[in-house]
This record gives C-alpha cells, structure tokens and sequence, in this order.
C-alpha cells in the first residue's frame, strides 16, 4: 500500500491528468482519414476508448480523494482571523515544524488551481526567536487580496516563505458543502487547474468564502495521513461530529492502488447546521431533499451565492451597532447603494428609539429590498419600516400600546409631546371644520354667481347674435322687395318649407304631426309656372312609390322636365329626434340636407317659401344666404292669434262679434263673460277661445238660457257668482279628448292667452265659415287664390273645406284688398287667410263678419293649388267662381271638397298597387278630360294611416257624392274607422266616420236640388 501526504496525493492526480491530455493531443494528431485500412482504425478506436475509460476512473479517484480530503477536518480546518475587520492587528505565527507558512517553494495543488491573478507580495520578517509577522498585511483593503498563493521574486533561486489561505480556502469550501450548495462530482472542477474559465468565475466569490465561515467548529482535528481509496461521498453529513473509521475499500487506477482507512458513517436521524445567529436542526428526510435541492450547476450556486446571507444589524439601546462585523459586511456589500440604505437604518433607529425595547436586529435583506424603491420624494409608511425588524410582530404590538409605547428613555419627553400634539391636532381639526364649512359655502356662492355671470354673458352674446341676424334678415327682405319684379320674370327656385312652428305644448297634441305638416305636399303643384324650380323639403324620407306617383301626376298635367325642376329633400336626422319637432327645426340639425340645397340654388335666384313662420325659419335663411317670402315672424305670429287680429280689424273698422281679448285668468274670464252678457242680452251663445288655436281646436262654447233664464233683474256680481258655480258643467269644447276639462281649458288660457266672443245667432249649425285666401308679393300686388267654406262636425270641428264659397254676396277682391294693403304697410308678405262668418237674418238680409286671420300658407289655401293645376281654368276673383275651358260653354263652373286628414289605421294592410287596383275596380277615379272624380294625395305611406283626398264635381252634390263614395270605399276595404280615443289621450283626432256623417247630412239638405243624385251603394 502506497502511503503520501494530501500534497503528494493531489499533485500526483494532477500530473497524471496533464499527461492522459497530452496523450490525447498526442493521438489526435494520428487519427486515421477515409484511405486508412479499417485495422488501423480499429485500433485507434480501442485505444481512444481505453483512454476514456482511463480518465473516468481516476476522476472517480480523484472524486473519492477530496471527499475524504474535505471529510477529514484534521487537514482542512483552521480557525484564522476575519481578513474583512478593518481593526485587523499584527498576527504571530509560529515557525514550528507543522506551520504550513515555512512549506518550500514546490505549490501545493490547491495553489495551482487558485492560480487567478497576481496579487501584492507579502513577504516574512521574523519576530522574535521562533516567530514570523506578516509584513504589510495590514495595508490589504479587500478580502480578494488574501490570495491563497504568494509569489516569490526569484522562484528558480530564491525560497521564500509563503504566507498562504489555503486552510482557510479548504474552510469555505467545507462550508459550502455543509449548506449543500457545492456537490461533490463538482469537486474535481472547482479544484482543476486547467479549468481557467470556470476559475475565473469563481475567483469573484473568493472575499465571500473566506469572509466569515458558516459554522462555528468548536473540535479541533489534529493531521491525519490521507489514503486515498475509491469512497463516494456521503450525502448526509455532519460537520460537527467525529469521522468513524470502521473499515477500508481499495481500487486500481493503472498501477497505483489507494487505502482509504477512514469511513464517515453517518447514522443519526438529525442533524444540526449551526449558524451564527441559531442553531436549526434538520431531520435526515429533509436533509436529503435539501441535497437535491442543491443539485444544480456549481456555476449557478455560486452566483446565487451572494444572495444567500442574511446580514442581522443589531440595534442596542436605540442604538446601531455600527462597530459589529455584521453592520461592516452589509455596509461592504452593498456599498453601491449606501446612500439609499442609510436613511432607512436611520428611520429604523428612530422606531427603535421610540419603543421601549432595549435590543433588536434588522433584516439585512429586508432594508436592501425596500431601498431599491427609495425615493426621495416618497415617504415610507410604518407598515414598510417594521417589515424590516426580525421581531416586526412584537414592535407593532408595542407601539399600540401607549402604556409600552413611551417606557424608553426619553419617554416622557414622547408623551407630553404626543399629548399637546393631539390637542394642537383637535383645536386645528375643529377650526379646520370651521374653515371647511365656510369655504364650501363660498364655494357655492362663487359658482353660483360665476354661473349667472355666464349666463348673463352668454344671453347677452345670444341676443347680440340674434340682433345681426335680424339685421342680415331685413337687409335681405329689403333686397328682394327691390329685385321682385326682375326676379318673377326669370328662372328662379322655390323652397318650400311648411313647418308647424306652434308651441310645443300645441305640437305634442296634434296627433299624426309629421303626416300634418306633409298635407301640404300639394305645393309642388306650382310647377305649372314655366320658370320656377321647386324644392320641396318633406319631414321625414319619402318612399319612392310616392315620388313617382307625384311624378306621373306631373306628367299628365304636361309638366315638361318635372324630374329635374322637382327636388325633395329632408333632414337626414329626421329619425334623431322627437316627432313633434318642428320642421324648419329638423333641417336646421341637418347640415346634409341644408348642403345639397345650397348646391342646388348656387347661383340661381331662390327664395323661401315658409309655413307658420318662426326664428328657425330666419336662421336657415342665414346659413342659405337666401331671402323668405314672408315678413317678420313676430308679425305674423301675432297677427295670427285671436287677439292680435282684433286690433287690424278695429283698424279697418270691419264689422266683428262683441269681443273681449287679452283675458289671462279665470276671474278675469268670469267678469269679462258677465260685462258682456249684460250688455248683449239678446245673444244666447257666447264662445270662448284660447289665443293661438286654429282649425276649430281650443273653443268652448256656452248657452246662457240654459243657465240663467232671466237676466234682466241681475247685476254683474250677482252674475258673475252664478257663471262660477254652474259654468264648469255647462261649458261645451269643440273638442272634448284635447283637453281634460275645465281646469285644463282655464290653464291653457291662463298660459296663452284668450277671448270671448258672441255668435250671431242662437243655433251655431246656421252660421256658416268662409274664409278668402289672397297672396300679398313683395312689390305689394295681391293675387286672389280662392275661398271655401269650412265643413264642420259638432258645430266647432273643421274636418274638410267646400270650394268656392256660394253663399255669402260679397266681393271678395275689394275685402282681401283692403286687408292685404294694411298687412304689407306693417311689412308682412306672402300668404294669408281671412276666416268670416255668415249669416241669414230675419228680414232676407246676410250678416257678415271678421273673425280670424291666418298670416300664413295653410292647407287649405295649398289645396287650391293642386285645384287650380287639376282644372287649368280661370277665377272669378269678385265672387270667388272657378270656371274650366268647355267648347259647348255648358256646365264650365267646377265645385270641389278637400279632405286635408283621412285617418284609418286599416291602411296599413294595402299596398300602394292594390289599393289603386281596387280604386279602379270601384269607379273612384279622376276623368282628365272631363275635369270631375276623386283624387287621392299621398303624404305618406299608407302603412302611416293617413290620405288626403280631394272631389271635384259641377256642382255641390255631385261633389259630395263623390266625397261619400271614395270614404265608403275606404271603409268597405280597410274598416270603417271607428277607433275609440283613450280618456286619457289628449289629440284632436277625428274619425272618419264623423266626417262621413257629415256629409251624408249635407247631401240630404240638397236633395231638392235640379240635380237629380243617383242611389249609391255608400249612401
């Protein structure tokens, strides 16, 4: 059995290893190429591998050796002062036989692997007798300068004496396999000598491994001769517990045999890691999953290395320990980042400080971690800081506590200054409240006015805007009146525009109001003017049958290039908004719409043509930079209300019923209805009408026999009291749905004004409407359109107009003049209405009468429109006749009946081509040559539930023949319209079957008539 030292042993392997790779150079010089014969290559394989194996056994040598090198402690451990105390003193070594720093020049192996950089020589003086100090070990500043090797200057000459770590290498080492973080098949790697990358990794973690052992050993091992043997190393270890040599393996390595006399047996069921701080003792199952845990590349150990202490900083008295080695390591380590770390330890002094406890330690790890995020700015919570005490759980109870809080040395000092602080921080609390409620308040007075500060402003810029509008607007209208009789004399654009700008509260009641506004579709029909272009603007999109129905219309009226001198348009928002918004509104919200009509009338006289004229009418006139035919809306608003066309009538002194106007307020309207009661006792029927109704909406009528039955005796008080208990039942409304009863009635008035008015005659169905349109032109000429008489149902409802009037002898030409002379000199233009009452006196004589003015198109007015295209005749404007062109000169006079509204929710089942097949199968139809029959007005379609229709005839009965004949037909188709109006609707709807009484009542009254009436099946 070979015997050496653990010097000898490790250079022998070494050197043995160096030759097995020149070997192998050596033989790679001689591998055998394609052309060599296949014995040759033969043989090098088996010598490659017999080298191969070669080399695996002795690394298995070399493994067992420094598993039993590190297992025995007698060799490897030496207790050696911290080289990383700044404090470090002189050390004294012996120069004894058995010190390791007398060894002579030949390295030991470990020397030769930690050969990593050339470090400071040191060199030995001695001292004293038999003692050597190391001289200028006292200058060296960094661990990473305790080399494990010393040069010497003359190395072939001179011998020196080295001073060499390689026992305190050899401890790290031990320690690192003790923590499990170094295996042991990485044992030949880490002590390689050829393995210069794997040195170079490591070399960086040399300060760390000799910094400070992890394992306090307290025996002492005295050198032992070392036989290597082929021993695996033991997994379950421990460090501080004796080796039992029990018995010895052998093995060959070439011709060299190794004895390992020494056995570990490591039977116990725990085992104990000692560290600095506390023991923790591991049983033998954890134990050995903590080696497999650490099974991992030494490489990847070691960087991880340095993240693996945890540094305790101990704080004594409120103090830091700055002087403790663990303080010094941590402030080493991470010194990059010092200036974060310390204002932590500061604030951790201060909570230390603060408490009553005498001794803590910090968390080294837990103040570096919080330091990476330190910001200046940011401010750490209490929370954070305690995270960084080992103890934090106890601290935070402590400071909980007031009676532990202040128990520390300047504790009382603490606990008055907590006790003022919080009644310094209650009296500010409370004046803050103070403070808070009074700012709040001023707050809200400060937004309050800023807000009617901006308000004012802004109705102030509103009304300054309005104003250069209206100015924009008159010197428009003023242009036009100018360009008037050049501008009728070409080739010009009407855009119509009919829109229902009445009140909100007015359009919500209208029911159908979209189909409304669209009766008035009819306007189209002024194509038969050879130089106008019309725009029509429609409420909603138009289908495509009804365009071409018009457009067939058109055609057999000879209308040449109707397509092109006939344009619809309407707002693309339409379906945006509610259904009660005003027309001129819709399109003003429809910038598409107003666009395509700017590109059509660019560079084309246009103009214009409103319904109920409003502001929305003069903004769209703006944005088109076009003029309206039309006056002031203001003007015509007013002169269109009951009241503000008794003041023009009173002007021209015209014959009117005893009125009262302006009445706002129910007292008001008691006393006016008894003042004038007195006054004309001979009138029974006094009605009562809201200010800015028309076509019969908004009146009341009331019979005064059936309430007083004398009124001689009584004076206006005693009156007034009696109209106070019995007009609320007494009181008749034209129509009942619209409102809900008295109260309703009164508030509407109270809101929008009204007047009272006597009738004539005691029974209303003897009085009979007629009413005359006329146009008044911007030069001031005016064209008679016609007259009609209302045809109404319960005395009040206007449900159709009877064209022309026959029954009152008047001339109409000088009546429309006059009035028209007195609009235009107030400045209105355009389209308007007079609405009279007439009547048959005792002695044969007519009564006549003003009563209303419509100071716009309305759609009756329109219809003669449609009326005059039909007939292409002429007007006697003195007596309001219409004649048509016939050869024979007999029977030219045309009568007609204009049903502006047909509602029947059954017509929505019929298509447009089933229902004008069905018209043709029932003989309702118009004969073109002979200018008689009925005509059907699509405004929508027919799934909306709404049909204007218009009868003409030669004379009256014929006409409302023809009227009673195209209802039938509906009724027969569709239902007879008998729809029932919920108690709580408010709408001015009328059934059809009203309107087909009516004029089934009508009919019988002309039965004496020379016209002899045919039986038909709908009479």
């Amino acid at each position: 059995m070979l015997t050496m030292t653990s010097d000898d042993k490790g250079t022998y392997y070494i050197k043995t290893q160096q030759e097995i790779e020149v070997v192998k150079k050596q033989l790679q010089k001689l591998k055998p190429n394609s052309q060599t014969s296949s014995f040759l290559q033969h043989q090098y394989n088996q010598l490659n591998e017999q080298l191969k194996t070669l080399e695996d056994k002795l690394s298995n040598v070399n493994s067992a050796f420094y598993d039993q090198l590190i297992s025995n402690f007698d060799n490897t451990v030496q207790k050696l002062p911290n080289v990383n105390d700044r404090n470090l003193q002189p050390q004294f070594y012996t120069n004894s036989q058995n010190s390791m720093y007398q060894q002579q020049v030949q390295l030991p192996f470990i020397d030769q692997f930690l050969n990593v950089r050339t470090l400071p020589q040191v060199s030995v003086e001695p001292l004293g007798k038999s003692t050597l100090k190391p001289k200028g070990l006292h200058t060296v500043k960094s661990a990473i300068q305790f080399s494990r090797k010393f040069q010497s200057k003359k190395q072939s000459q001179q011998q020196l004496t080295k001073v060499d770590d390689l026992t305190l290498y050899k401890k790290g080492i031990t320690e690192l396999v003790n923590q499990g973080t170094i295996k042991k098949q990485d044992i030949n790697t880490l002590l390689n000598p050829n393995n210069v990358a794997f040195r170079n990794q490591q070399a960086k973690y040399l300060p760390f491994l000799i910094s400070s052992s992890f394992f306090d050993y307290t025996d002492q091992f005295g050198n032992k001769i070392v036989q290597l043997e082929s021993q695996s190393f033991q997994n379950n270890f421990k460090t501080d517990l004796k080796q039992d040599v029990t018995g010895t393996n052998t093995q060959s390595v070439g011709q060299i045999q190794v004895q390992d006399n020494s056995k570990a047996n490591y039977n116990q069921k725990k085992m104990s890691l000692q560290s600095k701080s506390k023991p923790k003792y591991v049983d033998a199952k954890e134990a050995t999953s903590l080696s497999k845990e650490h099974e991992r590349p030494i490489s990847e150990q070691l960087q991880n290395l340095s993240t693996q202490q945890e540094y305790m900083i101990h704080v004594k008295n409120g103090l830091l320990q700055t002087d403790q080695l663990q303080y010094v390591q941590f402030q080493n380590r991470y010194y990059e980042n010092w200036s974060k770390i310390e204002p932590i330890l500061i604030s951790l002094q201060k909570i230390a400080q603060s408490t009553s406890v005498q001794d803590c330690r910090i968390l080294g790890s837990k103040v570096q971690k919080l330091s990476q995020e330190f910001d200046r700015s940011q401010v750490f919570t209490m929370a954070e800081l305690l995270q960084c005490f080992e103890n934090w759980e106890d601290l935070q109870k402590i400071l909980k506590v007031p009676t532990l809080l202040y128990k520390s040395k300047d504790g009382q000092v603490q606990a008055a200054t907590k006790i003022s602080a919080l009644f310094k921080g209650y009296q500010a609390r409370k004046n803050y409240q103070r403070l808070k409620i009074m700012v709040e308040k001023v707050i809200i007075i400060q937004r309050s006015m800023r807000v009617s500060l901006f308000r004012k402003k802004v109705q102030k810029q509103i009304i300054k805007n309005n104003n250069y509008m209206l100015e924009r607007f008159k010197n428009r209208q003023n242009v036009f009146k100018e360009e008037w009789p050049f501008i009728k004399l070409q080739q010009r654009f009407e855009i119509h525009l009919n829109s229902f700008s009445f009140e909100e509260i007015k359009r919500l009641s209208m029911d159908k109001f979209p189909q409304r506004q669209n009766t008035q579709i009819t306007r189209i029909f002024n194509l038969k003017d050879p130089l106008v272009h019309i725009i029509y603007v429609a409420p909603f999109d138009l289908p495509s049958e009804l365009i071409d129905y018009f457009y067939k219309i058109l055609n057999l009226g000879d209308i040449s290039d109707c397509k092109n001198r006939l344009h619809f348009v309407w707002p693309e928002n339409y379906n945006i908004f509610n259904n009660h918004m005003g027309l001129s509104q819709l399109l003003y919200y429809s910038p598409r719409a107003l666009k395509r009509i700017k590109s059509l009338i660019r560079g084309q006289s246009s103009y214009i043509v409103p319904g109920v004229c409003s502001n929305d009418d003069i903004k769209i006139s703006d944005i088109l930079n076009v003029p309206i035919f039309s006056g002031i809306p203001q003007l015509h608003q007013y002169y269109s209300t009951k009241s503000g066309c008794k003041v023009l009538f009173d002007e021209l002194q015209m014959p009117q019923p005893p009125t009262i106007r302006n009445i706002y307020d129910e007292k008001e309207l008691i006393n006016s209805l008894s003042v004038l009661i007195i006054k004309n006792p001979t009138i029974n029927t006094w009605i009562i009408k809201v200010d800015d109704e028309s076509q019969g909406r908004g009146i009341a009528w009331l019979e005064v026999q059936k309430m007083i039955k004398n009124i001689q005796p009584l004076e206006i008080n005693q009156l007034a009291q009696i109209l106070t208990k019995k007009i609320k039942k007494k009181l008749h409304y034209a129509f009942p749905h619209l409102y809900g009863g008295y109260h309703e009635f009164i508030m509407s008035i109270a809101n929008r004004g009204g007047i009272i008015e006597g009738s004539p005659l005691s029974r209303l169905s003897q009085i009979h409407s007629i009413s005359y349109n006329f146009k008044v032109e911007p030069t001031g000429e005016v064209s008679i359109l016609g007259s009609y008489e209302k045809i109404k149902t319960n005395e009040i409802q206007t449900i159709a107009s009877f064209s022309p009037q026959s029954f009152l002898k008047i001339n109409q030409e000088v009546l429309c003049h006059q009035i028209a002379q007195k609009l235009y000199g107030k400045g209105l233009i355009g389209y308007f209405t007079i609405d009279t009452i007439g009547y048959q006196l005792e002695n044969n004589k007519q009564g006549f009468q003003v009563i209303g003015l419509d100071c716009f198109l309305n759609q009756y007015s329109s219809a003669s429109i449609y009326f005059d295209f039909l007939m292409r005749g002429r007007l006697d404007v003195s007596t309001g006749s219409y004649y048509v062109e016939d050869t024979n000169r007999q029977n030219n006079v045309r009568y007609s009946i204009y049903c502006p509204t047909i509602m029947n929710e059954g017509l929505d089942v019929l298509q447009y081509k089933t229902f004008f097949q069905l018209c043709r199968l029932e003989s309702i139809s118009f004969n073109l040559e002979k200018k008689i029959g009925s005509t059907f007005i699509l405004v929508d379609s027919l799934q909306s539930g709404v049909i204007s229709l218009m009868t003409v005839g030669i004379n009256s009965p014929q006409v409302i023949k023809y009227m009673i004949d195209a209802i039938g037909f509906i009724q027969k188709n569709v239902g007879r319209g008998t729809e029932q109006i919920q108690i709580n609707t408010r709408t001015d709807k009328v059934n059809m079957m009203s309107i087909h009484q009516k004029l089934k009542t009508m009919l019988k009254k002309l039965e004496g008539s020379e016209y002899k009436i045919q039986n038909s099946q709908y009479l």
